[in-house]
């Protein structure tokens, strides 16, 4: 609680003189305090909060992964992808767990989001802290136990049918194929941004960031 209050107050501080210098230098009609490039972080901390990622794990260059989150092997993160264990923690306990276009979300009172093995999310799907068992099918209200071998639909996510053992079979395939995909997306970005090259270039040439 302490350093939640420091951190606020810093916060406050920081943001206070840079708001009182920024109208300075438009007074001065300077704008060399405009940001040129994206600023996004893919993996942040939320106070004494922070992501713990396994060394494989791909993450795409514009999903965000926030505050208390825990991220096994070989799972991945894909585009667009908001994680933020900010108020409870979000697990994905086992390997080959697929995120695409997720958005998760945990609130106050909830329970750990928790996705187990073999589990590729559907785009634009919305989660309040469920539980999700290995194979499922998912396109859930929160604190809901998806078992395994499931299909669950609509919004919010209810009870379809069992799944078939083809199913089963196609959604392993679905996991392996979002991992093969990862791994070529991932060979498509370094390790780190590349924005500071522009920046570089500009100031070579005697511009302002």
């Amino acid at each position: 609680m302490i350093r939640k209050a420091t951190f606020e107050l810093g916060r406050c501080i920081r943001e206070t003189g840079q708001a009182l210098d920024r109208l300075g230098l438009r007074v001065l009609n300077d704008n060399s305090f405009k940001e040129k490039f994206s600023r996004h972080r893919q993996v942040m901390a939320l106070y004494d909060k922070r992501p713990k990622i396994a060394h494989d794990v791909w993450v795409a260059p514009n999903a965000t992964i926030v505050g208390d989150v825990e991220i096994c092997n070989d799972a991945s993160v894909f585009y667009n992808v908001v994680i933020r264990g900010d108020l409870n923690q979000v697990q994905t306990l086992v390997t080959m767990s697929q995120l695409a276009m997720a958005v998760r979300s945990t609130r106050a009172r909830l329970k750990t989001t928790r996705l187990l093995a073999w589990v590729p999310l559907s785009s634009t799907a919305l989660w309040s802290s469920p539980t999700l068992s290995s194979l499922l099918a998912v396109l859930c209200p929160p604190g809901r136990r998806v078992p395994a071998g499931q299909l669950w639909a609509g919004n919010p996510a209810n009870y379809v049918r069992d799944l078939s053992d083809d199913e089963v079979a196609d959604i392993t395939k679905q996991a392996s194929e979002y991992k093969s995909i990862a791994s070529t997306h991932s060979d498509e970005f370094l390790p780190y941004g590349t924005a500071y090259l522009d920046a570089e270039k500009i100031k070579a040439a005697g511009g302002h960031l």
